[in-house]
């Protein structure tokens, strides 16, 4: 046992060299005095401290659980649903770009429909991604919601460095799920403001006890666990309620190895815990009565230990010394710097973990600058990719009818992006290369038309519908493939790409560029030179159906122009002999020139019957050119509604009467005047209630209902006919439509009235609308606004 006591001796040396005589001194004046009164008030402040400790302990857990709930809560906005699904996905989209504005803890953001599909995703630190459909419906983030409450994630560390915790919100139960990626990082803020004392402070470890925030950031960035601390690994056993021995408060040693009074609570949500510490010398500053009365004591034990502590302070200050000048020269950045100690003590060690740690930030800042040089040039390279896409397609847009200005731009865009020399675009016409749009030098073997052939690379390209890349140009095997190709050593080319313009399936042209070394393109850069093939077979596209639709529009004139001919030329031939067969007739049945017999009176009756009829017909065509040409004008005015109805009427009683139809009106009291043109309102009613006469057999009944209704009036014509089936009352409204059998083969008609009476209503404002059931009959309803005035 001795021998065990005085290895402990030896290897304490600094236990040994500086506190043995201060100690011993001291102790022999405090202990007999001292110690009894500081035990009993450091059991009274303990409870105290304890006390207050777990109250700062919730504090500081209410605060990050609000943290967790306001993130949670600024998610919620972009659950809502959306009026229309027309343009949801990119209204969602600009939601959640506003979402990370606001929320700078989000690196990324999900919406995962109903289905478990992901169907939009933005991040911070990678690509967007829109419509991937990648299939999450078995993940945590999906599943873990379908109830319809908040999922929280585990903590992780993403690339081994900052901590994140994934959270996701569901669109009410069963629906979608907005999937984010919180950086707890920014917990740091709330931690860093906790404050405890002057040297306290509070952090927070997940449930395996994995540091996820703390005042110094760098602690958490190391990934440091701290599930072996004593503090922490109570923490976690005792869970949300504080077990036996917590009440009193706990003693236990700090990260940075400073005793310690803490206390802890649990955020119930997220699993994690809150320790709060603060140093006992700090945490116990108010037992000042007893230092006092102890200190008049330790001025003795001091006194005592005055010449002790001067032959040891030379001994101790040298090195002390040597670590504050290493320290700070590391501290500013002089990370070369070694501390040179040697003491044999644990000084020395110290100095050693020192040089250590700066060897180890040394290589961790080296890595660092190649890892942020190396990130820098690829988000160089895409910034720049990305706005040579965006120029061409600008450029696309303010061209619809040129395709030279968009066949420039690639071209410039293609040799500067992807570092070519030059650039060259080639059309396949009749079996020729056309030259259309190049940039930089232009080989003397590249003339502005050439045949098309496999012999060069553009030819193959194209034959073959593939992209072709070349290493070496001068390699023999190449150019006895490619023998129309530029190889001689003269015109500087020694690397080439050709990308074939793909249109429907088949190769119209090609983009070539070209490098004077051998330095083979990218992956990236292939892909996106064939980006730029497609914008370019775009404009083309768009110029060629620009021109189709010129053309389609310039015949769709000269026949709206032919049309308007035909229509005067009718208005004009047609009705002037019409109307003299129509006067004739009607001479010749008054017997203004003499007596006709009966076989002569009816076959006069057919003629003006006709001529009547086949003037209406071309009446209703001369109406429906206005009303298409928006040439038909309304002669508004106020007229009495149920006066129009009742002169209507009475010019179908009598056809209906002949066919033993019961027709009654059923018109609302006080309907009052409407403004609107009085002649088109009749012959709506005309129209409604002939095809009513014409379709209802014979002791049917009709019926004209009218009704003021929200300030529109609304006025029905219903019958007891032969109804219109289902898939057919679209169709009744259209132009020269008579729908069924028995529309098109039992009665005439032009197929115009109901076409005319929509649009006579459209004019005035106002909607039509049918309701049958086949073998049952119809209502044909419309609806004109109630407006007054000159």
């Amino acid at each position: 046992m001795s021998s065990r006591w005085l290895t402990a001796w030896r290897g304490n040396r600094l236990f040994r060299k500086y506190v043995v005589p201060f100690v011993g001194v001291v102790l022999l004046a405090l202990l007999s005095n001292g110690l009894l009164e500081i035990y009993f008030a450091y059991q009274e402040n303990k409870s105290a401290l304890a006390q207050i400790q777990r109250e700062k302990a919730a504090a500081a857990a209410v605060r990050i659980e609000n943290f967790v709930k306001e993130i949670e809560r600024q998610i919620g906005w972009t659950t809502q649903p959306y009026v229309t699904a027309a343009g949801a996905l990119e209204q969602r989209r600009l939601d959640y770009l506003r979402l990370q504005r606001q929320v700078p803890a989000i690196t990324e953001v999900s919406y995962i429909d109903a289905h478990g599909r992901e169907q939009l995703r933005l991040s911070r630190l990678a690509m967007d991604v829109i419509g991937s459909g990648a299939d999450l419906s078995a993940a945590p983030v999906f599943t873990a919601t379908r109830a319809g409450a908040t999922w929280y994630g585990p903590v992780y560390f993403r690339k081994e460095s900052e901590p994140y915790m994934a959270l996701a919100v569901p669109h009410g139960k069963g629906g979608g799920v907005t999937a984010v990626e919180v950086n707890l990082k920014f917990i740091w803020d709330v931690i860093s403001q906790i404050r405890i004392g002057k040297f306290g402070h509070a952090y927070v470890v997940d449930a395996g006890g994995q540091l996820i925030a703390h005042p110094d950031i760098s602690l958490v960035l190391k990934k440091t666990d701290l599930a072996n601390l004593p503090q922490v690994r109570a923490a976690r056993a005792s869970g949300a309620v504080p077990a036996d021995g917590w009440d009193e408060g706990m003693i236990a040693t700090s990260l940075d190895g400073r005793r310690s009074l803490v206390a802890h609570t649990t955020i119930a949500p997220l699993g994690w815990i809150v320790i709060v510490e603060q140093p006992l010398i700090e945490a116990f500053a108010p037992l000042r009565g007893s230092i006092v009365r102890t200190g008049l004591l330790m001025l003795l034990g001091a006194l005592v230990s005055v010449a002790a502590s001067l032959v040891l302070a030379g001994k101790m200050t040298r090195p002390i010394h040597a670590l504050h000048t290493g320290a700070a020269r590391i501290g500013a950045g002089d990370l070369a710097h070694e501390i040179d100690v040697k003491t044999h003590d644990e000084l020395e060690d110290l100095a050693g973990e020192f040089n250590r740690m700066t060897a180890r930030l040394r290589e961790s800042y080296a890595t660092l600058e190649q890892r942020v040089e190396e990130r820098t040039r690829e988000l160089r390279e895409s910034l720049d990719q990305q706005t040579a896409t965006a120029h061409i397609l600008r450029v696309i847009s303010a061209s619809p009818s040129d395709v030279q200005p968009v066949l420039a731009a690639v071209a410039e865009s293609a040799a500067t992006v992807c570092g070519a020399t030059d650039a060259v675009i080639l059309r396949a016409d009749e079996g020729r290369l056309h030259r259309v749009a190049h940039v930089g030098p232009v080989p003397v073997a590249l003339t502005e038309t050439r045949p098309l052939n496999r012999s060069s690379i553009a030819g193959r390209a194209i034959a073959d519908c593939r992209t072709i890349h070349v290493d070496d140009m001068l390699d023999p095997a190449i150019a006895r493939e490619y023998p129309d190709s530029p190889a001689a050593p003269g015109n500087l080319v020694r690397t080439m790409l050709a990308v074939p313009l793909v249109r429907e399936g088949s190769a119209i042209g090609a983009i070539v560029i070209r490098r004077p070394d051998i330095r083979p393109f990218t992956d990236k850069q292939i892909a996106l030179l064939q980006t730029f093939a497609d914008q370019a077979v775009i404009a083309m596209e768009n110029v060629r159906l620009f021109n189709e639709i010129q053309d389609k529009t310039r015949q769709l004139e000269a026949a709206n122009r032919h049309k308007d001919e035909f229509l005067a030329s009718m208005s004009h031939e047609l009705r002037t002999p019409l109307n003299a067969v129509i006067g004739f007739s009607e001479v010749l049945l008054e017997r203004m020139f003499g007596e006709i017999n009966a076989k002569q009176e009816e076959y006069l009756d057919d003629i003006l019957a006709s001529g009547r009829h086949l003037l209406s017909l071309i009446n209703d065509i001369l109406d429906l050119a206005k009303i298409e040409a928006g040439r038909m004008e309304l002669d508004l005015d106020d007229f009495d509604v149920a006066q129009a109805i009742d002169n209507a009427v009475v010019l179908v009683r009598e056809r209906a009467t002949r066919k033993s139809l019961v027709l009654d009106t059923a018109l609302a009291p006080a309907l009052g005047s409407v403004r609107g043109d009085q002649r088109k309102i009749k012959q709506i009613l005309l129209n409604l209630l002939s095809n009513a006469v014409k379709f209802t057999p014979e002791g049917g009944r009709i019926e004209v209902r009218a009704q003021r209704l929200d300030g529109v009036l609304e006025v029905s014509v219903s019958d007891t006919g032969i109804g219109i089936a289902a898939e057919d009352q679209d169709a009744v409204f259209e132009e020269f439509r008579q729908v069924g059998t028995d529309y098109s083969k039992k009665h005439e008609g032009t197929g115009l009235g109901l076409t005319l009476s929509r649009k006579f209503v459209e004019l005035h404002g106002g909607e039509i609308a049918v309701k049958s059931r086949l073998g049952e009959g119809s209502t044909f309803t419309f609806t004109l606004p109630v407006r007054h005035g000159k």
